[in-house]
């Protein structure tokens, strides 16, 4: 499968991947969510952008790919030998995409007009899925890892749509909280 995703993978895929991959990577990683976090605060207000702190720290659920010994494909697309540090499962950059984007999209639809939360939404969802597609069409990672990554994401992101809810609840009955986070009665 990954052999023909890499053969067959549409060249905007690609160069979309070549823009994408370092933007979510080490220290670029940390300034995109800062980045994101802003722009959720200026259009949502504190308690949006909190949201999305937790999203972003929920993305350290992919260090659990040095528990596991699974290595990368090489470029034969065979499997290679495991190096510490350089774990190829989850894949992090489609649990990163899941978790941040998904975030956005979940927080859209509860601030934005309809119209501009549906754009948003699938906006986000493209992403997603192209980010998906490429880390194995790049031979980054092998389909489970990225299968891998979506249910983790998946997990942490139900997570958050659980809570954020009932977080704001519980902050409408303290009013420091309440004045902290800026929650007005329809948060």
């Amino acid at each position: 499968m990954a052999r023909w995703m890499r053969d067959n993978t549409p060249p905007a895929i690609d160069l979309f991947a070549e823009i994408v991959d370092p933007a979510i990577t080490h220290i670029w990683l940390t300034l995109v969510l800062g980045a994101i976090v802003l722009l959720v605060w200026w259009r949502w207000g504190r308690y949006s952008a909190v949201v999305m702190g937790l999203a972003g720290a929920l993305t350290g659920l992919t260090r659990v790919g040095d528990l596991v010994n699974r290595p990368r494909p090489t470029s034969a697309v065979t499997w290679s030998e495991y190096s510490f540090g350089n774990g190829g499962y989850p894949s992090g950059h489609v649990v990163f995409t899941v978790l941040v984007l998904g975030t956005v999209a979940m927080l859209a639809r509860r601030h934005a007009k309809p119209r501009t939360a549906t754009w948003i939404a699938a906006t986000m969802l493209l992403l997603i899925v192209l980010t998906a597609w490429s880390r194995i069409s790049e031979l980054e990672h092998w389909p489970l890892d990225v299968a891998g990554g979506v249910l983790i994401g998946l997990t942490g992101l139900f997570g958050i749509v659980w809570v954020h809810p009932r977080v704001a609840a519980l902050a409408m009955s303290r009013p420091r909280l309440k004045r902290f986070l800026q929650l007005q009665p329809a948060d």
